[in-house]
């Protein structure tokens, strides 16, 4: 957890989603279709009354696939280093079931024939930061400009971000890592500025 957010970049070639953890088990793409869920590609809009996916179900499969695989083997890594005496890795079942996948894929889905009555849109999240009026403070992207948690701006930080420094970065077990960073920094900064005044 604590892989530094330039290392998992370079990995993955961006920021990956958090992986879906159940509380005994992992929870894939793959044994989510063996349990009967559809796996359908982005939702792409509606026409003439249905709804239209794309067709990336195989990537986001061989993506998730990818970003585990580099997860295990960091750990390996980390067991050899560390010289710890830890029993061999094995399967997760979770990852070796093969997926069940529509044949053909759902490009097309008529709600109304389909007696479709719910409708869960997961389209993940990220901070809304408009409020956020301090010149270069922010990017393009609406997002914050920092290096963990710092900003560009001098005397401005950002805690709490997703992947702000480490995978621990937003999520509970980085509180306390990144709190105590941020007090330090602070420090830092008042100390600065007391000897420059």
């Amino acid at each position: 957890m604590d892989v530094r957010r330039e290392e998992v970049i370079r990995l993955a070639g961006r920021v990956p989603t958090r992986a879906l953890v159940g509380p005994t088990h992992t929870i894939s793409l793959q044994s989510l279709s063996a349990e009967g869920v559809v796996l359908l590609g982005r939702f792409r809009g509606v026409e003439d009354g249905s709804l239209i996916f794309g067709d990336e179900v195989p990537e986001h499969l061989r993506f998730a696939d990818e970003v585990s695989a580099n997860t295990k083997r960091l750990v390996d890594e980390y067991i050899e280093r560390a010289g710890l005496d830890a029993p061999p890795a094995e399967d997760d079942p979770a990852e070796t079931v093969e997926p069940r996948l529509p044949d053909p894929p759902i490009r097309a889905l008529d709600w109304q024939a389909s007696d479709l009555g719910t409708v869960i849109w997961c389209t993940g999240f990220t901070g809304d930061f408009s409020w956020v009026h301090v010149p270069g403070a922010l990017g393009a992207d609406g997002q914050p400009i920092h290096e963990d948690g710092v900003a560009t701006v001098p005397g401005l930080y950002f805690y709490g971000l997703e992947f702000a420094s480490t995978r621990n970065s937003g999520i509970v077990p980085g509180i306390a890592k990144e709190a105590a960073l941020l007090v330090e920094r602070l420090v830092e900064n008042s100390a600065s500025l007391a000897s420059t005044a």
